[in-house]
C-alpha cells in the first residue's frame, strides 16, 4: 500500500530556552548547541531520500529545513503556517510572570485536565490544533507517497501527534518534545495513520541534554 512518510523533526535549542521564556513566534536564534544539533540531526538522515523538505518561516526551523534540503539539492518550502504557537502577550515571558499577570491562565496551564487555555491576544489550543492539521492536510494531499521532512516546533509536533491519536488537548501537552528530536508517521492511501516514532533521539554530541532511551528513563527515576 502507497503512504506518505513524514518525518517532523523539531528545531534545536535556542539562545532563550534556558531562561524557560514562552517563545512562540518570537523570532529567537538558534544557540551554537542548537545549531549542532540540527547539523547533527541532518548528517544521521543523510542517507534517507526525502522527496520535499518543509519548515516554518521562523530562523530556528529554518536552519534545520535548509540543511535537509541542500544535502539533496532539494529547494527548501517555508510555510508560515506551521509557526509555533502564538502566546500573544505571552511571548517573551517566564511563567512566573504569567501567574502574576493572568493567573486563571497560569491555573488553566497547570491543571491536569486543562489545555483549552487562550492565550491573550495570541492562539487558544483549538485555534491552533485547526491551523496546523489544516497546513498538514494540504501537505499530505500534496504529496501522497514518499517521504517528507517537515522542520518545525515543540507545539505543532504536539498538534499532529494528538490528531492522528486522536488525544485531547490536555494529552496533546503531555507529550514531551527534545530539541532536535524526530517524529515519524506514515499517512496511507486508504486514510490509515501509522506512528513510527515519537521523540526520538539523533545525537549524540550536540545535544545539552541526553536523548530519550531506557538509560535516561532509569536516572530520571533514579531506579
Amino acid at each position: 500500500m502507497k503512504y506518505l512518510r513524514l518525518l517532523m523533526l523539531r528545531h534545536g535549542q535556542t539562545v532563550e530556552s534556558l531562561n524557560y521564556t514562552f517563545n512562540g513566534w518570537t523570532d529567537v536564534e538558534l544557540a551554537p548547541e542548537g545549531r549542532a544539533q540540527l547539523d547533527e540531526a541532518a548528517a544521521a538522515l543523510r542517507g534517507l531520500r526525502l522527496d520535499a523538505v518543509y519548515s516554518s518561516d521562523l530562523k530556528r526551523a529554518v536552519y534545520g529545513g535548509e540543511a535537509l534540503a541542500r544535502d539533496r539539492g532539494l529547494k527548501l518550502t517555508v510555510e508560515p503556517r506551521f509557526r509555533e504557537v502564538n502566546f500573544g502577550l505571552c511571548e517573551g515571558l517566564r511563567f512566573p510572570e504569567i501567574k502574576t499577570r493572568w493567573p486563571e491562565l497560569a491555573e488553566d496551564i497547570l491543571r491536569p485536565e486543562g489545555g483549552n487555555f487562550l492565550f491573550p491576544e495570541g492562539e487558544g489550543a483549538a485555534v491552533f490544533r485547526k491551523r496546523i492539521n489544516d497546513a498538514l492536510t494540504e501537505l499530505v494531499n500534496r504529496h501522497p507517497g514518499g517521504a517528507v521532512a517537515l522542520v518545525s516546533h515543540a507545539g505543532v509536533g504536539r498538534a499532529v501527534l494528538a490528531d492522528v491519536l486522536r488525544l485531547s488537548n490536555a494529552l496533546m501537552w503531555s507529550l514531551t518534545q527534545d530539541f532536535a528530536c524526530l517524529n515519524v508517521v506514515d499517512f496511507q492511501e486508504d486514510g490509515g495513520v501509522r506512528v513510527k516514532l515519537i521523540n526520538g533521539f539523533l545525537g549524540p554530541k550536540g545535544y545539552h541534554q541526553e536523548g530519550p532511551g531506557f538509560d535516561r528513563l532509569v536516572r530520571d527515576a533514579r531506579i
